[in-house]
């Protein structure tokens, strides 16, 4: 299946959108357009991030590589961004980050159906959760948009 690219000079975050945090970089394995994760460092007036585990794990995507551990990064929790597919994605596909390739989605498992929408947790303990839902759909490599933050 092709795509069309409708942004072909954008990578990463595509809107201005809804909510874009700065936060603290708790690793330098993520990069710009990698999704991360709330981290459990803590640090005055910031929220720290750290590169995704685990399938949907994560919460946004980080907009700038870090330099050095401790490093304030933007990062998109809410809005449109354009990222790679990990596997098949259909339009509508509530999706969330792929566990070996950081700056992918995948759809969600059925089996975390229950636990789809929870968004929230304590002290970076969070389980699978969507990271958005897709806008457009692709295959293995593509590039979609997908509209991150969760819809109720």
């Amino acid at each position: 299946m092709v795509v069309v690219d409708w942004y072909p000079n954008k990578d990463g975050y595509v809107d201005d959108g809804h909510v874009v945090a700065f936060c603290y970089a708790e690793d330098v394995t993520m990069a710009a357009g990698a999704f991360v994760r709330f981290g459990a460092t803590t640090r005055s007036n910031y929220v720290s991030v750290r590169v995704s585990d685990d399938c949907c794990d994560a919460v946004g995507m980080c907009l700038r590589t870090p330099v050095a551990i401790g490093d304030v990064v933007p990062v998109a929790f809410m809005g449109v961004v354009k990222t790679a597919v990990y596997s098949t994605i259909g339009i509508g596909d509530l999706v969330g980050n792929a566990s070996t390739l950081v700056s992918a989605i995948v759809e969600c498992p059925d089996s975390y159906g229950a636990i789809l929408l929870r968004h929230n947790g304590n002290a970076g303990n969070f389980t699978a959760r969507i990271v958005g839902t897709a806008l457009q759909g692709g295959g293995v490599a593509d590039e979609i948009l997908v509209l991150l933050g969760k819809l109720c």
